[in-house]
């Protein structure tokens, strides 16, 4: 696995359909990053997220999958990326997100996300080093 981060004039050129059930033509934020887990040379899954210094953590904005890597370790290894980006920042790990709620429990049992409030979720630093011990401990 490697990741890249995609530049505003790189993501503007993805299409959206196919792989991806998100516009990722697009960002949520003025300052958010999207990241590439990038497996056989194929873009296996993006992240998109924003630092937040003033908050002391990441807001992750979206992640996705593509279909063809759905049900393996895409997903856990850019939840590691997020939070292991949150422990450079000096953010202690956290980060937290807004879960669709078929996903909300999954989050939770799969992967150790804590419970905010409504469904919102995050992770602190112990949740993100099992992360990064999980699914980044190759990298």
């Amino acid at each position: 696995m490697q990741f890249i981060e995609f530049t505003v004039e790189e993501t503007s050129r993805f299409e959206s359909g196919g792989e991806y059930d998100f516009d990722w033509t697009r960002r949520s934020s003025q300052i958010s990053i999207v990241v590439g887990n990038i497996k056989d040379g194929n873009i296996a899954g993006l992240v998109e997220f924003e630092r937040q210094p003033r908050s002391l953590c990441n807001y992750m904005w979206l992640i996705e999958v593509s279909q063809g890597y759905r049900g393996g370790s895409v997903a856990g290894e850019l939840l590691a990326y997020v939070g292991r980006d949150s422990l450079q920042q000096g953010f202690d790990g956290f980060f937290f997100f807004e879960s669709k709620s078929s996903l909300y429990e999954y989050y939770q049992i799969k992967y150790g996300a804590k419970p905010l409030d409504g469904r919102r979720l995050f992770f602190n630093k112990e949740a993100t080093e099992n992360l990064i011990s999980r699914y980044l401990s190759e990298v």
